[in-house]
């Protein structure tokens, strides 16, 4: 059971590290286990019992990129580390440390955490946003995040269908054959952009694009969208139109600190008057009840989340409690 760092009753034995690698965490945890354990996680971080800071990144001359994203709940603290070449090179760290006693608990190597942290945290924005009888979504992307992201959509929503649309015709091909098997639902894919969106009633955008991947004048009355792709100052992320970002209201974010350090695609629309921060809150007060999130059938919603390390950390425990006394894991 989890619980806060300040709980006596809580104590991590000063035990061997423990080392996890390429072994995907939802071989570990289900799909509702991470939106509840995600879920968890962001009303601590409101409620002040959780730590996290911005992703910081140091790009090298040769496009290497290393990045961080540091956080702290439940007792365990620790950090998200990623090292990526253009997607060429690409490799994901978590490390959990005690809080209580700054030992080092455990190392997941390529475990697939970010990726399904992020897609919990997207199924968290479908589950108090969308309406309550959506049932035909759009994708656009065809790799890890877009997978996430359409099975925890699937894990909320009750799904009739999908349709999947990415440049790369055998991408989204392969995408739909494997998605309907997994997820038992029609899933196909579109032949354009506009195919897509068509009817859908969520809109799920999982790139790395720096363009607007659909046309937001063509989103249905009613529609929700989940956007994944962030950037920063030095690689400039914009997979949603400004037509998009203006017919949503409200606006909810995972984190404004890290949307300002960033300078993501809402901080920019803010900027530029395209929408302003009243429409744009925190996705914690409306778990918390502070906010209120969909008020009629009509409105167009946006969950534009950003990842933050306390996510990673949560997982990363969750899976801990689960994996610690088993043969799954290396001690070090």
């Amino acid at each position: 059971m989890l619980c806060a760092a300040g709980n006596a009753s809580r104590r991590f034995s000063v035990e061997p590290m423990l080392f996890l690698k390429n072994t995907p965490i939802n071989q570990i945890l289900s799909m509702q286990e991470m939106i509840e354990t995600i879920e968890d996680t962001l009303r601590e971080l409101a409620a002040g019992r959780g730590f996290d800071l911005p992703r910081r990144r140091i790009h090298h001359p040769n496009r290497m990129i290393f990045g961080l994203l540091p956080g702290s709940v439940h007792g365990a603290m620790g950090a998200y580390l990623q090292t990526d070449l253009d997607r060429e090179i690409h490799h994901e760290t978590v490390i959990l440390y005690s809080a209580l006693t700054g030992e080092p608990l455990i190392l997941y190597q390529n475990c697939s955490i970010n990726e399904y942290r992020t897609g919990a945290a997207g199924g968290i924005g479908t589950k108090y946003l969308a309406r309550a009888d959506a049932t035909r979504v759009a994708v656009f992307g065809s790799a890890a995040h877009a997978e996430t992201q359409l099975k925890a959509a699937s894990a909320v929503r009750n799904l009739t269908q999908a349709r999947v649309f990415s440049p790369t015709v055998a991408h989204r091909q392969s995408f739909a054959e494997k998605l309907s098997q997994e997820l038992n639902f029609p899933i196909a894919a579109a032949a354009s952009a506009e195919e897509a969106v068509e009817d859908a009633d969520i809109v799920i955008t999982a790139t790395d694009s720096r363009t607007p991947v659909f046309d937001g004048r063509r989103l249905k009355e009613g529609a929700h969208v989940t956007s994944v792709a962030n950037g920063d100052k030095t690689r400039t992320r914009q997979e949603i139109d400004e037509t998009t970002i203006h017919r949503a209201n409200p606006i909810f974010v995972t984190s404004k600190e890290t949307l300002c350090v960033n300078e993501s695609d809402i901080f920019r629309a803010v900027r530029d008057r395209v929408t302003s921060w009243d429409r744009v809150h925190e996705i914690s007060g409306l778990l918390l009840g502070t906010i209120r999130g969909r008020t009629d059938d009509r409105q167009i919603t946006l969950f534009k989340l950003q990842g933050t390390g306390i996510m990673d950390v949560a997982i990363g425990l969750r899976a801990f409690e689960k994996v610690k006394d088993t043969a799954l894991v290396q001690r070090l």
